[in-house]
């Protein structure tokens, strides 16, 4: 560990390495699960190029012996596989399969092993944006008709914003600031009381997959329109990740000229304690329950029964992060930290009655 120079040669290779990963599992050609589930009595799979003889006459026609499994595509597909696979096809043709997955949550968060705050910090930023780069490349380089698949780039691109933003944001502040800000100490551990960390890591990267992947099978098996409600989930879910991004810069640059003890309460903390938690908390409630959600509603019974084991890794894994993490780690631990620190001052009481610290399962006190 002490031969590594810098924190920023060693968290940008390690997320460096896990997207890379992620990337050849996502280009490789049996990088696709062939995740299939039922819909209206014939097989969703991954599309083939399937090879033609000639017969006597000249005529194409197909060779049945040489035709895979996964070349059977939706009903609304000619036999003679001229035409293209529906976006329903398509999407789950795109979609990586849990290996990838997992592995894309599971790298970065091993960054835990160096600093235990690094597996919740960097590698929960790493793991969002692999898992993006996941959902979103095989859209990009498959077949289809980009518009019909445009919900599924979007949702994706947001996991990519969200995730290379925070890394950035967390790396910027760790060089830039003293540790009284950013408040990532190292620990010289032995290797076996690191390894310890590893069932935390374990069950953390668990969390991060299910917010991930879940989500992405729900959407890829649904294939959600371009709707009013479809598109606004997705616009509004930016708009919390930027509220989130806007505050932590917004903090930083505060205490960084004012000093670390500064109780900031100015710009998007006058009316908001928490607005980077609460940012992310209307994120992740659009992007792993609200979307998953509406993309299942008009869907046929066998696609809903398909979508259910997906849409439920989803809903566990949104209530792990804002209720466990975003609402109960996060913001009343911190919302009990302001107190402790500043609590009988004039400034922080009247703060409090003219701000909301955002959803908080036992209230504000």
């Amino acid at each position: 560990m002490k031969l590594i120079p810098t924190n920023a040669r060693v968290i940008g290779s390690t997320i460096s390495i896990s997207i890379s990963i992620s990337i050849l599992l996502a280009l490789a050609p049996n990088g696709a699960d062939a995740f299939t589930s039922v819909v209206h009595g014939q097989t969703l799979a991954v599309p083939v190029s399937v090879p033609h003889t000639h017969d006597s006459k000249g005529t194409a026609r197909t060779t049945a012996s040489k035709l895979a499994p996964s070349s059977m595509f939706h009903n609304n597909i000619n036999s003679n596989n001229n035409k293209m696979p529906t976006t329903t096809a398509l999407s789950v043709a795109a979609l990586p399969g849990l290996g990838p997955f997992a592995a894309a949550a599971f790298l970065p968060t091993c960054l835990g092993l160096w600093k235990t705050g690094y597996a919740v910090s960097y590698g929960f930023g790493g793991a969002m944006a692999a898992c993006g780069l996941l959902q979103l490349l095989p859209t990009l380089t498959g077949e289809g008709s980009v518009s019909a698949i445009l919900p599924l780039q979007l949702h994706a691109a947001l996991y990519i914003f969200f995730g290379a933003r925070l890394c950035l944001f967390l790396l910027h502040r760790e060089i830039r600031l003293p540790p009284e800000i950013h408040k990532m100490k190292a620990r010289d551990d032995s290797i076996a009381k690191r390894l310890k960390r590893l069932p935390i890591i374990a069950g953390v990267s668990v969390l991060f997959a299910c917010m991930a992947a879940g989500p992405m099978r729900t959407l890829a098996l649904a294939n959600p329109k371009e709707n009013i409600a479809t598109m606004a989930t997705l616009a509004v879910g930016f708009g919390g990740f930027l509220l989130a991004a806007v505050a932590d810069w917004y903090k930083s640059m505060v205490k960084a000229r004012d000093g670390p003890d500064t109780l900031v309460r100015t710009g998007p903390y006058r009316y908001l304690r928490h607005p980077n938690y609460t940012g992310d908390i209307v994120g992740w409630t659009c992007l792993c329950l609200l979307l998953p959600l509406l993309s299942v509603v008009g869907v046929s019974s066998n696609v809903r029964r398909a979508i259910i084991p997906s849409l439920l890794s989803s809903i566990v894994g949104w209530a792990g992060m804002v209720f466990q993490v975003m609402i109960r780690e996060a913001t009343e631990g911190l919302e009990k930290k302001h107190k402790e620190k500043y609590g009988g001052t004039p400034e922080y009481e009247e703060w409090v009655k003219t701000s909301w610290p955002g959803p908080m399962l036992g209230g504000s006190d």
